[in-house]
C-alpha cells in the first residue's frame, strides 16, 4: 500500500505538523546557536531599564530559589540574584492620567493630570521594562499547590500596585489589584507551576522602592521550601548608579496613603497560561531572540563602598502592541482610552499610550498554535 503523503493530511492536522516541525530542535539555525542561560555570580550587579525579565522560582536539589531571569538581551539570558538587580522605570515609563471618561480603568490611581510610572503593558512604546512571573522550571509533580508569592513589605516614597487586567461589564477592562503598598499587608499572589505571566506594575511617585517578597512552595513530601529577597526599584528621573541594590540602608518609613479611593478588586484567581503574551499569562518562554539585540555591556562586580551597579542598555522585547515613535518627546505620554471606550486622547502634546483591547480576539486567533507550542516545548522550557 502506498504511503499517504503530507499533502493529503486534513488541514488542521497539517497545520499542527508544520508548527511542530518549525519548533523542533535544529529547525532554526538561530535557535540552535542560542547559548544556554548564564548563571551570574553573586555580586555581579546590573541596572535593567528596558526589556523582558521574569521574577522566577526554581527548584534545585529540593530547595526553592527566587531568581531574576534577565532576558533583556535576546539570546543571552542570565540568571541573577535579586539583590544584585536594580529595575529602573525611567522617564519613558511615565504616563499622564486622562479624564475618567477616557480611561475609567485608572479611577482610584490618582487625579486626572497626575503621573504614574508603569510597565510596557500600558504603552505602545517599544523598549520599556516588562517584568513577569516565571515558574516554568517547576513541573506540577514537583510541588503541591503551585508557588505562593507573599509581599511582606514595600518601602518607598509612594504607592506601588501589582495588578492584572480583568473583565468589567461596564467598562470592558479594569485593573484588578493583587498587591497594594497602601495596605497594612500588601498582598499575596498564587502562581501555578509551569507558568509564565505578566502582571501590571504601577508606581505613583518618583523615588527608590524596596520590595520584599517571599516565594514558597510545598514539596510532595510535605516539606515547605521558600526564599525571601528584596528587589530594589528606581522610579523616575533618578541616576540609578547612586542607588544600592537589595534592601539598602534608607530609613524605613510609612508608605503614604493613596490620594484617591483604592480600586475595588475581587480576590485574585490563580494565574493560568493564555495565548496573548501580553498583560495576561502566556505559556511561551521569554522574549523572542529574533530582534537584533543591542550589544550588552559586561556588568561590574561592586564591592563596598562602590555606590551602585553598572548600567546595561537592553534590547527591545517582543511586544504585542504596535510601536509609536518617541523622537522629540518633551513630556510624559498621555494614556489613551481603550478601543471600547471611544474617548479621545488627552491633549498634552505627548506621544499617546494605549490600554490593551481585544485580548480575547487575540487569544482565540492564537489558540491553535498555543496548543502545539505547549505540547512540543513544554518539557524543554521547564529546564
Amino acid at each position: 500500500m502506498r504511503a499517504r503523503n503530507a499533502a493529503s493530511l486534513p488541514p488542521a492536522l497539517a497545520l499542527m505538523v508544520a508548527v511542530a516541525l518549525a519548533l523542533s530542535p535544529g529547525a532554526s539555525p538561530a535557535h540552535a546557536a542560542e547559548p544556554p542561560p548564564r548563571e551570574a555570580p553573586t555580586g555581579e550587579r546590573v541596572v535593567l531599564d528596558g526589556g523582558h525579565l521574569d521574577l522566577a522560582a526554581r527548584l534545585t536539589g529540593g530547595r526553592l530559589a527566587f531568581r531574576v531571569k534577565d532576558g533583556t538581551v535576546p539570546g543571552a539570558t542570565v540568571w541573577r540574584e535579586p539583590s544584585d538587580v536594580l529595575l529602573h522605570f525611567d522617564p519613558r515609563h511615565e504616563i499622564v492620567i486622562p479624564p475618567r471618561e477616557e480611561a475609567p480603568q485608572l479611577e482610584g490611581f490618582g487625579a486626572p493630570g497626575a503621573s504614574l510610572w508603569a510597565d510596557k503593558d500600558f504603552a505602545s512604546t517599544e523598549g520599556l521594562l516588562w517584568p513577569g512571573w516565571n515558574t516554568l522550571g517547576i513541573l506540577p509533580a514537583d510541588v503541591t499547590g503551585g508557588v505562593e508569592v507573599a509581599f511582606s513589605a514595600v518601602r518607598g516614597p509612594g504607592r506601588f500596585v501589582l495588578g492584572r487586567w480583568e473583565d468589567d461589564p461596564e467598562i470592558g477592562l479594569r485593573i484588578g489589584v493583587d498587591v497594594d503598598s497602601a495596605r497594612a499587608r500588601p498582598g499575596t499572589v498564587r502562581l501555578p507551576s509551569f507558568t509564565h505571566a505578566h502582571p501590571l506594575w504601577i508606581f505613583d511617585r518618583e523615588g527608590v522602592y524596596r520590595i520584599t517578597l517571599e516565594m514558597s512552595a510545598t514539596l510532595p513530601s510535605g516539606a515547605r521550601v521558600s526564599d525571601r529577597e528584596t528587589l530594589a526599584v528606581v522610579v523616575g528621573d533618578i541616576d540609578p548608579s547612586t542607588v544600592e541594590p537589595g534592601p539598602g540602608e534608607e530609613t524605613p518609613g510609612p508608605t503614604p496613603p493613596p490620594t484617591s479611593p483604592t480600586p475595588t478588586s475581587s480576590p485574585p484567581p490563580p494565574v493560568t497560561p493564555s495565548a496573548s503574551g501580553g498583560p495576561t499569562p502566556t505559556p511561551t518562554p521569554s522574549a523572542s531572540g529574533k530582534r537584533t539585540p543591542t550589544p550588552s555591556r559586561t556588568p561590574t562586580a561592586a564591592t563596598p563602598p562602590v555606590p551602585g551597579p553598572a548600567r546595561t542598555t537592553s534590547a527591545t522585547p517582543t511586544a504585542p502592541l504596535a510601536p509609536f515613535p518617541t523622537a522629540g518627546r518633551t513630556s510624559a505620554p498621555a494614556l489613551a482610552a481603550p478601543a471600547t471606550g471611544g474617548g479621545r486622547l488627552a491633549a498634552t502634546g505627548a506621544v499617546p499610550l494605549a490600554l490593551p483591547a481585544g485580548l480575547a480576539a487575540a487569544a482565540l486567533a492564537a489558540g491553535a498554535v498555543t496548543v502545539v507550542l505547549v505540547r512540543v516545548r513544554g518539557k524543554r522550557a521547564a529546564r
